[in-house]
């Protein structure tokens, strides 16, 4: 009997300590419906971050597919000042996390309200570095959002996310000369939107983020744009079964001259990214990604030619 309980309490602490290592989930009491994004939004403004857009799904949800089964659900772009212009200098590739994004939601006839982005080991495993800048990012975020929703508690995700060995970011380089750099960007941006807009592709938000850096008086770049781009269809499938998809959306694309390089690079998120965080084994929602993530790469190879 002493073995069989056990080993009861052995698979319990297991099942205990499966949780998915790549999304922080936080929930908040709100039936009243008092809370809302805004209130996050402000929240993080005040301390530090700042809220490149606070996105309403829902309208568009409502007006393109004509149903959602949410009260409410917002995507941010967002990032931290202090740890965006000290991460992007170190590594370039980073800048797919300036902005990141954080979901807000709340379904419809529940009582709660949530709160979802990246865990530090996520952003980490992405883009293959380790830093405590992470960690420090991730550590501030969760002290931000109980400071402005008390009584917010971190709530486990009902399924764990599995590990791949596929890349988890996509990164084009092409050979441009420094004197060519500048007239080259704009060039290739002007027909990667034009591309874009047919395929259901938006770009929901844009920073001139080396502004910020030469503000901080970091010179390393000619240019360092980021773009967050989103596609309606994607997140609405998504967030259906898994609302915590919006973590990952809108995805942000950044593209980068540094001085010198007589190179412009190009980097974005990998669908791989939301296959193994989110454990998405649905052949539709796969097919769709799949889709999705070819339209882009060829988007983009074809605006640099």
């Amino acid at each position: 009997m002493k073995k069989i309980i056990v080993l009861l309490s052995i698979l319990l602490s297991y099942a205990t300590a499966a949780t998915n290592e790549d999304i922080i989930l936080y929930k908040v009491a709100n039936k009243d419906y008092a809370i809302t994004a805004q209130t996050l939004a402000d929240g993080l403004t005040m301390n530090g971050y700042v809220v490149a857009k606070n996105q309403d799904m829902n309208g568009p949800y409502q007006k393109q597919f004509q149903a959602t089964t949410f009260n409410s659900y917002n995507l941010m772009s967002v990032y931290h000042h202090e740890t965006s212009i000290a991460l992007v200098p170190k590594y370039s590739k980073s800048g797919i996390f300036t902005p990141f994004s954080i979901a807000t939601y709340q379904r419809k006839g529940e009582d709660d309200f949530y709160i979802a982005f990246l865990s530090s080991k996520a952003q980490e495993n992405i883009i293959k570095e380790k830093d405590a800048l992470f960690a420090k990012l991730e550590k501030l975020t969760r002290e931000t959002i109980v400071k402005v929703l008390p009584a917010a508690v971190e709530s486990p995700l009902s399924y764990t996310n599995i590990s791949t060995d596929k890349q988890l970011y996509t990164m084009y380089s092409f050979d441009v000369d420094d004197a060519d750099a500048m007239e080259a960007r704009d060039d290739m941006m002007m027909m990667m939107e034009s591309e874009m807009k047919p395929t259901g592709f938006i770009v929901a938000n844009y920073i001139d983020f080396n502004k910020v850096l030469l503000e901080e008086k970091k010179e390393e770049y000619m240019f360092y744009d980021a773009y967050s781009l989103c596609k309606l269809k994607i997140i609405y499938e998504l967030s259906k079964e898994k609302p915590e998809a919006g973590a990952f959306a809108p995805c942000t694309m950044v593209i980068y001259h540094k001085k010198g390089s007589n190179k412009t690079e190009i980097v974005t998120l990998s669908i791989a990214n939301l296959t193994s965080s989110l454990a998405i084994k649905d052949k539709k929602i796969l097919e769709i990604l799949t889709k999705a993530q070819a339209t882009m790469k060829s988007i983009i190879e074809e605006s640099a030619e």
